[in-house]
């Protein structure tokens, strides 16, 4: 029965072909040679063997030239010549075990260079393919779970495993390990819809082989037949179909089905001829015998036995089944002797296989223990790592957590001393305000009730009753920190109304009020608008008389109160009196709760004096808000 080598050694040399650009590329450099080496895939692909040859010569050539100036291009390059090496020796001369020592090579040429991953696993790939073709099967499911370890480690997808896994499952097959091929057939199974029509021949051809072996005839029937319809009209699929023919003729004939069984050898003869490919003739001559003999032609059953045209081939599988046809060809010819000692080789070779095959069981079991045993170590050490890092992140957790909780109650802390030092500062922003307000009242009523006492003496008219309005309104603000600056123009009416009866001279009293400004809305220290105006009378305007003017203007995002007076101005020697130094600290203090700020001022004018106040909207009067 043929063997699923050449099938996959096709496959693997085909993958990862890609067209480079064209363009002119020196002859002797190593991107000419790379491009020679895709070119040289293809025509193994399409089985152009002489070209092969050719272009192998030419690589190998320029390796020698260069082999004391190597780089990691012309290193990559003589991997892939050495790999393809291998396959040529293999499956062009049936020398798999020269194939094995250039795959070797190529291997060791890969160890410390980048970007090979996959060019690795394909010459791990053939290692399996080599081994199993020297019938060292256990070695050869060994070098497939090695490359399968290797595509895992290297994070290969499972589409790309196609070909180990039908490496893994065929050398389990031809070792007689019928119980793992079922399990490793099945696991491959899975990947049938995503793979390519290669892979899928392959896969139909080697389970073909399986269902044989077992002499299962029927579903090997179905096998081959699904393989040949796969490749059947693709140009550069004929060695593969047919090769599928091959294998249906054996099958026919093992059903004695010797008519449709003619028709497969014959075809699948006349393409192997042409290309004189050894080890597949060899097959077909000993299906030639078995048909021969199933029609009843006898004589020359044992004329083609005794003057065979291929030599013998160093496949187990392919002499035993040459043995077989050879006994059955003696024994129904008569010649019972020779009968007998191809019965002895038969049984000493069926025996050896069997008890290799046995030992390759062992070994192969062992060696996928050992692999299991690997790889669950790997699996422990990555769960290990896996809990080593929850931990890790758990303690960081736990430490970020602490650190978070630890903020909180520093925050806490500092709040609530903060609060603390708000409600301190509080205490004593409020004693320092109301010790500063309070120190306008003594000084407004002695002012007030001197201006009547001296009116009184003088024999003016006294008001009384304007005068009581002005102290009880005072004392009222003088506990209030804001006021609005209507209920402060209503305490300079008063106190203005008093002062111009006292004065020698007429005093003009004008206010000023744009009509944008809502005077009820308007919010201010209380008393700073009578300070200036007591400010103007007292030093300007109370010996001549004159013009006192209160403006109130909108400037932007505040109110403007202005207070000028035509007197004679502030003296060079004017030092700030009582009532400024509290406008001064009450402003202060405010200013330092607030982002806006309240402006002030006074100036002299060419004829008078300018004080003024600059009110921002957003201002607040709460002496414990930043």
């Amino acid at each position: 029965m043929v063997v699923a080598l050449f099938a996959i050694i096709l496959m693997t040399e085909a993958c990862g072909y890609s067209r480079q650009t064209e363009g002119a590329v020196q002859n002797d450099s190593d991107s000419y040679y790379s491009r020679l080496m895709e070119q040289h895939k293809r025509w193994y692909a399409a089985m152009n063997v002489d070209s092969m040859v050719t272009s192998s010569e030419r690589i190998g050539q320029y390796l020698s030239r260069h082999k004391n100036d190597e780089n990691d291009a012309r290193r990559r390059l003589k991997a892939e010549w050495l790999k393809a090496r291998g396959v040529y020796f293999t499956a062009i001369l049936g020398r798999p075990d020269s194939g094995l020592v250039y795959t070797e090579r190529a291997l060791q040429q890969m160890e410390g260079l980048r970007g090979v991953d996959g060019l690795r696993i394909i010459a791990m790939a053939n290692r399996g393919d080599f081994y199993r073709q020297l019938g060292q099967m256990d070695r050869s499911v060994d070098a497939y779970l090695e490359a399968l370890e290797e595509a895992d480690a290297t994070g290969m997808e499972d589409t790309m495993k196609v070909a180990l896994l039908l490496g893994v499952s065929t050398a389990y097959t031809f070792m007689g390990d019928y119980q793992n091929s079922q399990r490793w057939w099945q696991k491959t199974s899975l990947l049938v819809p995503q793979m390519n029509q290669g892979d899928q021949f392959i896969y139909y051809n080697n389970r073909g082989n399986d269902h044989y072996f077992q002499q299962h005839y029927k579903e090997a029937l179905a096998c081959f037949t699904h393989a040949a319809a796969l490749v059947r009209g693709n140009a550069d699929k004929k060695w593969d179909y047919f090769t599928a023919l091959t294998n249906l003729g054996e099958i026919f004939v093992c059903l004695e089905k010797a008519d449709s069984a003619r028709v497969f050898i014959n075809q699948a003869d006349s393409f192997f001829r042409a290309v004189n490919f050894q080890p597949l003739l060899y097959y077909l001559e000993t299906e030639r015998i078995e048909l021969t003999l199933l029609e009843g032609r006898k004589a020359e059953a044992l004329h083609m036995v005794r003057h065979c045209e291929q030599k013998d081939v160093a496949i187990p599988a392919a002499k035993v089944l040459r043995l077989k046809a050879e006994e059955q060809v003696m024994s129904e010819t008569g010649n019972y002797e020779e009968a007998y000692r191809i019965h002895n080789e038969l049984h000493q070779l069926k025996d050896s296989i069997e008890n290799a095959n046995i030992r390759m069981q062992m070994n192969a079991r062992l060696m996928q223990y050992e692999h299991d045993k690997r790889l669950l170590e790997q699996q422990r050490t990555i769960d290990h790592e896996r809990i080593q890092s929850r931990l890790a992140w758990a303690l960081l957790a736990v430490a970020l957590l602490a650190v978070c909780l630890l903020g909180v109650l520093t925050i806490l802390w500092r709040r609530r001393q903060r609060m603390k030092d708000i409600q301190t500062r509080q205490q004593i922003v409020s004693m320092r305000m109301e010790n500063t307000r309070n120190r306008i009242t003594p000084h407004f009523i002695y002012n007030a009730l001197s201006h009547e006492m001296l009116a009184q003496i003088e024999g003016k008219e006294v008001n009384l009753s304007q005068l009581t309005q002005l102290l009880r309104r005072g004392v009222e603000q003088a506990d209030m920190l804001e006021t609005t600056l209507q209920e402060e123009f209503n305490f300079i009416d008063y106190y203005v109304n008093i002062e111009r009866q006292q004065m020698p001279q007429p005093l003009k009293y004008t206010k000023e009020i744009a009509n944008d400004v809502d005077t009820d809305h308007v919010k201010l220290p209380a008393m700073t608008i009578q300070i200036f105006v007591e400010n103007a009378i007292k030093h300007g305007l109370r010996r001549q008389g004159g013009e006192l003017t209160i403006r109130v203007t909108r400037q932007g995002a505040a109110t403007q109160v202005e207070v000028t007076d035509n007197g004679q101005g502030l003296s060079p020697s004017y030092q700030e009196h009582t009532g400024m130094r509290v406008v001064r600290q009450t402003i202060q203090m405010l200013n330092e709760c607030n982002r806006q700020q309240i402006d002030f001022g006074i100036e002299n004018l060419e004829q008078g004096c300018r004080s003024w106040l600059l009110l921002p909207d957003d201002y607040h009067y709460n002496l414990t808000k930043k």
